[in-house]
């Protein structure tokens, strides 16, 4: 194989109460990245046209250029490979868009190279490619766009992520326009919790593993809560407090931050549902005097996908 295409979805991480440690793939918003192999023994990037093309152009400073550059040195390739990038998913959105970039160049790679990397090797490039863009680089959204589904990364360190079974949920994403940096999103957290919080949110945590692969909706509704970050980070999102109530009010199992925002999400039971809460967040973001994205998903179960 020469050539090849692929789509590489966005991704909610946290779920409310997983800080760093859950995170769930989505079949829509999705990057598409081709990767071409050239016989120069190097690395082209080219950032295609889009809403969201303002991304790096060097190959040692793209998410998705790390982890190439890398795997030809590695491996000792003869050949290159020349990258055609086109962003879809909201820059600093809190949906895992350096995440997509990397994962979806990694498995470009691995699938000219015949599926020579191992999952865990593949994840490994694709959080290599994460440290361009934030200094402590976790799994929370690499994970789930690779492999797919809802994952638990029980140990960065060790790459140790498990896959959680889930069945099939609408996702609504109402994407503020403005921008939250993920580091400055980090400063703002404590470095030390109250102990009945963290017994509560572990408690949370666990419940909500067990919801999603018992598919306990009830069990979900009331374990899907953050009481340690969600507090301190929806400070920076205008109308997160509305657009939440309102998600809850009109029939959601969840709704919290997408990552470090500024998105939020709503985990659904229907499309329809889904579509309500869409509709009402973009009217009040409107009544605020923003716009706003309004994303409806399903749960990719897969990872990336061949065009």
């Amino acid at each position: 194989m020469n050539k090849i295409k692929v789509y590489s979805p966005s991704t909610v991480a946290n779920l409310s109460c997983g800080f760093d440690v859950l995170g769930l793939c989505l079949n829509t918003p999705y990057d598409e990245i081709e990767v071409i192999k050239n016989p120069d023994r190097k690395i082209t990037l080219d950032i295609l046209e889009s809403q969201y093309d303002n991304i790096p152009k060097n190959v040692d400073e793209n998410t998705g250029g790390v982890p190439a550059k890398l795997i030809l040195n590695d491996l000792g390739l003869d050949f290159g490979f020349d990258i055609k990038i086109k962003k879809g998913i909201p820059l600093c959105g809190g949906l895992g868009s350096s995440a997509a970039t990397s994962v979806g160049v990694v498995f470009a790679i691995n699938q000219i190279l015949d599926q020579q990397l191992t999952r865990k090797e593949m994840l490994q490039y694709a959080i290599e490619g994460e440290k361009v863009s934030v200094s402590t680089p976790h799994a929370d959204n690499v994970a789930p766009c690779l492999f797919g589904g809802l994952t638990l990364i029980r140990n960065t360190k060790s790459l140790d992520v498990v896959n959680i079974p889930i069945s099939e949920f609408s996702i609504v994403l109402i994407h503020p326009h403005i921008k939250i940096n993920t580091e400055d999103a980090r400063k703002m957290l404590p470095e030390k919790i109250n102990l009945n919080s963290a017994i509560e949110q572990w408690g949370n945590l666990g419940a909500l593993v067990f919801g999603f692969s018992s598919d306990n909706h009830q069990l979900i509704k009331r374990s899907m809560n953050d009481i340690i970050i969600e507090p301190l980070r929806s400070s920076l999102i205008p109308g997160f407090d509305t657009i939440k109530d309102n998600a809850l009010k009109l029939g959601a199992l969840g709704c919290g931050i997408s990552g470090s925002g500024p998105t939020i999400f709503a985990l659904c039971d229907s499309s329809e549902i889904a579509s309500h809460i869409g509709s009402t967040s973009k009217d009040h973001y409107k009544s605020l005097g923003l716009d706003c994205d309004i994303f409806i998903s399903e749960v990719n179960h897969k990872g990336p996908v061949v065009v």
